[in-house]
């Protein structure tokens, strides 16, 4: 795992709009993320197929579920907390989680209709990271499941505070 310097774009101002793959499934966000996290575990490595799965949070007052039909799963992590992961119905992307503990909405950033703002502040569950996973030098790396105000605080060092 090498580290990599980046140029960070500037966030821009909400809202953020996206979709899943077929473009049945649409959302709306209309908050500011409050973090930008890679998590490498291997439940999020699996749903991604990929290295890992890069999301942002925010407030779940603030997303909007536009239009199309969604399946549940609930998934039980190793700290016994719960998630609903939700899908496209038609082609099955994984849009987003609904973390049953925390008020917040979970957002896989490829689904968005323009992910280039998004860079990882944070990386999480870096003891399980692939070989191939690049991480930014100067975002923070968690091992294991760090508290989410301590992702927060990492994302408002780089970004600066939530409004």
């Amino acid at each position: 795992m090498t580290g990599e310097q980046v140029k960070r774009p500037p966030i821009p101002d909400p809202p953020y709009t996206g979709s899943c793959l077929c473009g049945a499934v649409r959302y709306s966000v209309g908050a500011r993320p409050l973090t930008v996290t890679a998590c490498h575990c291997d439940a999020c490595k699996k749903m991604s197929g990929g290295t890992n799965l890069l999301v942002f949070t925010a407030p779940r007052a603030s997303f909007q579920h536009l239009k199309g039909e969604v399946l549940r799963f609930r998934r039980t992590a190793d700290s016994g907390r719960q998630s609903d992961v939700v899908h496209c119905a038609q082609c099955g992307t994984r849009v987003w989680h609904e973390p049953q503990a925390f008020p917040v909405v979970t957002i896989a950033a490829g689904t968005l209709d323009d992910p280039s703002w998004v860079v990882p502040a944070t990386h999480i569950w870096i003891e399980k990271a692939s070989p191939a996973a690049l991480m930014h030098d100067d975002a923070v790396k968690f091992t294991g499941q760090p508290p989410r105000e301590a992702q927060i605080e990492a994302f408002s060092a780089l970004y600066g505070a939530h409004p």
